[in-house]
C-alpha cells in the first residue's frame, strides 16, 4: 500500500500535469536550480520538489509557486536492498508514480544534477505516450550502438532490450496503476535488484523495453563524448551524469562555465550555508590529452549519434524504442 502524499503547507495542485525534481534534504539547494527555472518559464504545469519525507521549503522556492510533495510505497520499500549508499529519493519515480493517481495525470520526475534550458514541459507531458505507462529518453550507452546489451540484462540473462536513464522519467499514473508497475517492481526488487543496480536497473528490468522513448533533447546526459555536440543541440535538459557535478571543483574545465555558474549563481544567493560553487577568475582548460580524446570519441560516433539524432522528427514526438 502507498502511502498518501503529503504536500507542503499551502501547495494545492493547480494542474493535472507536473515536473517533480526528485531529492532529499541534503539535495535541495541543487534541486532548486531546475525548479526555479521550469517555474520562471511557466509553461502551465505544476513544479514541485519530491522526497520520501516531508521537507521545510525556503520562501525563494515558495514565493516561486513551487510546493513539496512527500510520498513512499512501504510494500516496495520492504523490498529494496538498501545501505548507506542508496538514498530513497533515488526511487522517487516509483514512488510518485504510484501515490500521484488521482492527484495528476501525468508527471515528469528528474534528478537534481540536472539544468533546464529551454522547451515547454508542458507539451512534453502532453504528447502520445503510444498507450504507455512510462516515457523516458534512451541511457547514452545505446545511443550511438542502440542493440547493445547492456550489463544488467547480461547479468538477468536476458536478451538485449532498449534500456532508459532514469534521471528523466514520464509517467502516466493511471497507466502505472493499469500495468500493475509498483507490485511488478517489488517482485523484482526482491529476486533481482541485490548486486544489479538501483531505480533505473529496476525499471528497466520490470519493462524490458516497454516504454516510449523520448528525444535525448529532454535528457541531453553530460559525457566527454557528447560535451562538444551541446552547444550545436541544444538541449531542453541537461543531466550531469556521473562524478563531475556543475557545482564541484572537479567540473572545472569539464563543464563550461555558463552552466557552472547557474548552480553558483542560485546557491549564493538562496542557499549561502550550502557549500558553494568556485568560480575562479581564471579560466580552466581541459587537459590536452583529455580533450584529444573526447574529441576523437565525437569524431568516430559522429554518423551513429546524428543518425540517432534523425530519428526524432521533433522533440516533442515519442517513439517506440524498440522500432529501430
Amino acid at each position: 500500500m502507498s502511502l498518501t502524499p503529503i504536500f507542503s503547507p499551502g501547495f494545492r495542485p493547480a494542474s493535472d500535469i507536473a515536473v517533480i525534481v526528485a531529492c532529499d534534504a541534503n539535495y535541495l539547494p541543487y534541486a532548486a536550480v531546475p525548479a526555479l527555472a521550469m517555474a520562471a518559464a511557466g509553461h502551465g504545469h505544476d513544479v514541485l520538489i519530491g522526497g520520501p519525507e516531508p521537507v521545510s521549503m525556503p520562501e525563494v522556492l515558495t514565493q516561486a509557486g513551487i510546493g513539496h510533495v512527500a510520498a513512499r510505497d512501504d510494500a516496495l520499500l520492504d523490498a529494496l536492498p538498501l545501505d548507506a549508499r542508496r538514498s530513497l529519493a533515488t526511487y522517487m519515480e516509483l514512488f510518485l508514480g504510484n501515490a500521484l493517481r488521482g492527484h495528476y495525470r501525468r508527471i515528469l520526475v528528474i534528478d537534481a544534477d540536472i539544468l533546464y534550458e529551454r522547451g515547454d514541459p508542458a507539451r512534453l507531458l502532453s504528447t502520445d505516450m503510444l498507450g504507455r505507462a512510462v516515457a523516458a529518453v534512451r541511457d547514452n550507452r545505446q545511443w550511438r550502438t542502440p542493440g547493445r546489451k547492456v550489463r544488467e540484462f547480461q547479468k538477468l540473462g536476458q536478451p538485449a532490450h532498449p534500456y532508459f536513464n532514469a534521471g528523466v522519467v514520464m509517467i502516466d499514473t493511471e497507466a502505472f496503476a493499469r500495468d500493475d508497475l509498483p507490485a511488478r517492481a517489488a517482485s523484482f526488487a526482491r529476486s533481482h535488484l541485490a548486486g544489479l543496480g538501483r531505480d533505473q536497473a529496476l525499471m528497466n528490468g520490470i519493462l524490458q523495453g516497454d516504454w516510449a522513448e523520448i528525444s535525448p533533447l529532454w535528457n541531453w546526459q553530460f559525457t566527454s563524448a557528447s560535451a562538444h555536440l551541446t552547444a550545436m543541440v541544444d538541449p531542453c535538459l541537461i543531466h550531469f551524469i556521473g562524478t563531475r557535478k556543475p557545482w564541484l571543483e572537479a567540473s572545472q574545465g569539464v563543464v563550461p562555465m555558463r552552466m557552472r555558474d547557474a548552480f553558483g549563481r542560485v546557491l549564493a544567493r538562496h542557499f549561502p550555508q550550502a557549500p558553494q560553487v568556485a568560480m575562479s577568475a581564471r579560466r580552466h582548460w581541459p587537459e590536452p590529452a583529455a580533450l584529444r580524446a573526447a574529441l576523437f570519441r565525437q569524431w568516430r560516433a559522429a554518423g551513429p549519434m546524428l543518425r540517432y539524432l534523425n530519428r526524432f522528427p521533433d522533440q516533442y514526438t515519442l517513439l517506440d524504442p524498440r522500432a529501430v
